[in-house]
């Protein structure tokens, strides 16, 4: 069953990129926004517009935390706090000016154990081209992690929209905690003409990268058979791909899941939703990847207790169709008869 989880992210990617609402009847497709944060946000930006104190705590993917914080003595003041990984590198490559485009004047200092800080006033929410509402600005902040993380993917691709010089500089970024044996990394690649974005992928368990390394193989298979997906391929952990072999210490390590590329061209992000849902897709594919992992193992779980369930019924129904006493020999030929 693990081909029914492979085709997912490539046909969620065309599906995404003809405007489609879905990628295909019984696949799944995880959305970007912190379901949790969303509803806070949302009561207190919408038409709701509650107004009481609250102090909230949120563990996303790939160790992103939240924190929305409301005071007593300002009800209408809503802070959110961010903590993502390698925010320095981040900052330098595009988040915080992407902070500053969609939340100006909002930043303030965040506390201690998280990178970020958004303040805003819900009786005068800021301008941003997320739009003029409240529900807008709750699921613009909801989806704060695509918008940090994915700015240094969203530079690159609007260089190539522009037909501008690509940089000669790879981009690394620490999407997520490494294991013993590495990986966690992504790796941005700008070429003339193209964006190549690799991801360095490892999972603690032995199991997990088995499976891994299968879904991530069935990708280059995938993108035959599904149109207007960007090209994909997948090389073992000891073989990194040629974009990233000038990196140093990039040296492969077979002990890892493997590499898995993304090639995205111009048409792949020829207008600003395209731009916006590669971005997207991008930064969440290590979160979709584990989801479907852990979905696979469950289905493999699940198929064989149903099978040990069925033998022990055949077992339980079994009957003895005979009461005939039969006659049994002795190694030494003596015919005998259980009584």
């Amino acid at each position: 069953q693990i081909p029914k989880f492979h085709l997912n992210f490539a046909m969620a990617w065309a599906a995404k990129q003809q405007g489609g609402a879905s990628a295909a009847n019984g696949l799944m497709h995880l959305e970007s926004e912190n379901k949790i944060l969303l509803e806070c946000l949302t009561s207190r930006l919408g038409a709701e517009k509650k107004r009481e104190p609250c102090e909230l705590k949120i563990a996303d993917f790939d160790d992103v935390l939240y924190k929305v914080f409301v005071s007593p003595d300002s009800p209408n003041e809503i802070v959110l706090h961010v903590a993502v990984r390698d925010w320095e590198n981040l900052k330098s490559n595009g988040a915080q000016k992407a902070l500053d485009t969609n939340f100006p004047g909002c930043t303030s200092q965040p506390e201690q154990g998280f990178n970020v800080a958004i303040k805003v006033n819900a009786d005068s929410l800021p301008k941003g081209p997320w739009g003029s509402t409240g529900e807008a600005c709750a699921k613009q902040l909801a989806d704060i992690k695509t918008l940090l993380v994915g700015a240094p993917l969203a530079e690159a691709f609007s260089t190539l929209e522009s037909g501008g010089s690509a940089s000669s500089g790879i981009t690394t970024i620490a999407m997520r905690k490494p294991t013993q044996d590495g990986g966690g990394n992504c790796y941005i690649v700008p070429k003339g003409d193209r964006v190549t974005v690799v991801f360095a992928v490892d999972f603690a368990d032995e199991t997990d990268k088995a499976v891994t390394r299968i879904f991530l193989q069935e990708f280059v298979e995938a993108q035959r058979s599904v149109n207007n997906c960007p090209p994909a391929n997948f090389s073992r952990g000891a073989e990194p791909p040629m974009e990233i072999q000038s990196i140093p210490n990039i040296d492969g390590n077979p002990d890892i899941a493997g590499f898995i590329s993304f090639t995205i061209f111009k048409s792949h992000i020829g207008t600003t939703p395209k731009k916006k849902e590669a971005t997207k897709l991008l930064v969440h594919f290590l979160t979709y990847l584990q989801y479907h992992v852990k979905a696979t193992k469950t289905y493999m779980h699940m198929r064989m207790r149903n099978k040990v369930n069925a033998l022990l019924q055949v077992l339980n129904r079994a009957t003895q169709t005979s009461n005939e006493t039969k006659a049994k020999k002795t190694i030494t030929g003596k015919t005998w008869v259980k009584k």
